[in-house]
């Protein structure tokens, strides 16, 4: 477990949080636990450290994208590039803010008793790009087989890591309520991650396999 100091308090309200990594291991964490924000010890397989530790492998996961988007050598197009490494940028941002909040031992915020989604601009960002992404495609019948281009199969595969983020905030949040916003964050990134490989798709004018049940799968 790498050794850190925090500047303020995790509240997922504030930018005001700093992160000093002093050490890259401490050898307390052998043992199989682990301290939350606050000092709190967790066993490393509680539903805590899971909650943040997916988060983490998604932001990995979001930088394979966008890595693979903006690349020389791999990126498809410059419009692809730039929007990616926007977006993603952003995203992976708030993704370590979330990750923040969730490793803490806090009660979720006063605020969050009367959370709406719909007035979260992290929340309204991402169904902005998804309408406008909308424009670009139509509507299908059948499921996405993920693997007509490289980038589009890596954010599918972001996008199933998302959306296991996604269960393990929910059995958390069961047992102990989490911020809200966190999991319409999660919920709504996901639906944003499927748009995005369908805007790849439409750009690049790919043909999209569709599964659309037993009956319609090839012949060996």
């Amino acid at each position: 477990m790498m050794e850190t100091e925090t500047g303020s308090q995790f509240y997922p309200w504030s930018n005001s949080m700093s992160i000093h990594i002093h050490r890259i291991y401490t050898r307390a964490g052998d043992q199989g636990s682990t301290a939350l924000a606050g000092g709190v010890q967790v066993s490393k397989s509680s539903l805590e450290v899971e909650s943040y530790g997916e988060s983490d492998e998604l932001i990995s996961f979001l930088g394979v994208v966008r890595a693979y988007a903006t690349d020389p050598r791999t990126r498809p197009s410059a419009k692809i590039a730039a929007e990616t490494d926007e977006i993603f940028r952003k995203v992976q941002n708030i993704l370590y803010e979330a990750g923040a909040v969730l490793a803490s031992a806090k009660p979720p915020v006063a605020e969050a008793q009367t959370y709406d989604a719909t007035a979260d601009p992290r929340i309204t960002f991402l169904e902005e790009r998804i309408d406008r992404y909308r424009e670009m495609f139509d509507a299908i019948d059948g499921f996405t087989i993920p693997g007509d281009c490289m980038l589009g199969a890596h954010a599918h595969v972001a996008r199933t890591v998302c959306r296991r983020w996604e269960r393990v905030l929910v059995r958390r949040n069961e047992l102990s309520p989490i911020d809200p916003w966190v999991l319409a964050y999660a919920n709504r990134l996901s639906d944003y991650l499927f748009a995005y490989t369908r805007w790849i798709t439409a750009l690049l004018s790919t043909q999209e396999e569709l599964w659309k049940g037993p009956e319609a799968a090839p012949e060996h």
